[in-house]
């Protein structure tokens, strides 16, 4: 098909104005692909916000929820009553058919209480779960002189979380993602 040379100029004319106004359009910013597959997918950290303990266990019932299961056993633990803290703490779970076990946790725990002076209050360091059915709860509890690190771990196989183990100890490296040292008594650094 052959054009006359007036038409070729006459279409180059409308055109060449259009291509401008595209070439001067700011151009929309370059996103990255969305993933489709998570990045670790057996393992994700939830937040667990933690709620104010009820206020009388006998008025509020079972407590199901892990944060409301440990505010409570912290509230109780700044009372000094370590009896109840426990026995809230445990409703529930195999823990509490242990009553050897459980004496044991409650002695470490008035221990602890003395060495490190009464718990004044706590604060969430991290929960993660695996899958959705077994959570670990990292908190540390502040004591007039010295904090300490729990960790809870909860298992929830019918809709019901209860506490299937739990660590204390005074490790601060271990709050910290830090490695412990790992030094000769004697030794000097």
């Amino acid at each position: 098909m052959n054009l006359p040379i007036t038409s070729l100029l006459t279409l180059l004319l409308t055109i060449a104005p259009l291509l401008a106004q595209e070439k001067n359009r700011p151009k929309p910013p370059l996103t990255p692909p969305k993933l489709s597959v998570p990045l670790t997918p057996t393992t994700t950290t939830l937040p667990i916000t933690p709620v104010t303990p009820p206020p009388s266990e006998s008025l509020a019932g079972p407590i199901v929820d892990p944060a409301q299961m440990v505010s409570a056993f912290f509230a109780l633990l700044k009372k000094s009553s370590v009896d109840s803290a426990y026995a809230s703490l445990t409703r529930g779970s195999r823990i509490a058919e242990k009553p050897e076990e459980l004496r044991l946790l409650k002695t470490k725990t008035n221990e602890a209480i003395e060495v490190f002076g009464a718990i004044i209050d706590h604060d969430l360091v991290e929960s993660k779960s695996v899958g959705t059915r077994l959570l670990r709860a990292t908190y540390v509890s502040h004591g007039r002189t010295f904090p300490l690190r729990w960790r809870f771990y909860f298992y929830n196989p019918d809709g019901v979380w209860r506490l299937i183990d739990l660590r204390v100890d005074d490790k601060l490296n271990g709050i910290f993602d830090e490695l412990e040292d790992r030094r000769e008594p004697d030794a000097k650094p």
